[in-house]
């Protein structure tokens, strides 16, 4: 433990270059941020000496101002947009499917199968039993609304 502590400054800047590699193989840019920490943290130990518990203040600091300012950044860089598929089409819309989960009102929980796939589905206005057959009336990210079809 002694090796560590007393090279605490070079393991701060190996950790950092670490983490900032493996912002490549893991989803997202928080990581990225870590590693800017850290090697913040490694130069400022190497030039003021501070002790092991001051140097975690100083990367949990440094992470999050850099987390703060970089996350900025990045937003300016890659605008994000959300837009409607002019190829997706609501075909779905009154498709007759059977229920493989009884479908309760207004709570999720309820399965129909549509497609070949099982969905969520719920109903505005009735409990359906498994086995019975539903009309799609609306879907919402994942889940369809549906009503009961009377045979």
């Amino acid at each position: 433990m002694d090796f560590i502590f007393a090279n605490a400054p070079y393991v701060w800047i190996v950790l950092g270059i670490f983490l900032l590699v493996s912002e490549f193989l893991l989803p997202g840019t928080f990581v990225m941020f870590l590693g800017i920490g850290a090697v913040i943290t490694g130069i400022a130990s190497r030039l003021i000496h501070m002790e092991f518990y001051t140097q975690i203040i100083v990367w949990v600091f440094t992470s999050f101002i850099s987390l703060l300012v970089g996350g900025a950044a990045i937003k300016k860089f890659f605008k994000s947009e959300s837009s409607v598929d002019p190829y997706v089409k609501e075909d779905y819309i009154g498709q007759i499917v059977p229920v493989e989960v009884d479908i309760l009102v207004e709570t999720l929980g309820g399965k129909i199968r549509f497609q070949g796939t099982v969905w969520d589905a719920i109903s505005l206005n009735e409990k359906i039993p498994k086995g019975s057959y539903v009309r799609i009336l609306s879907r919402t990210n994942l889940t369809f609304t549906v009503e009961l079809v009377n045979s």
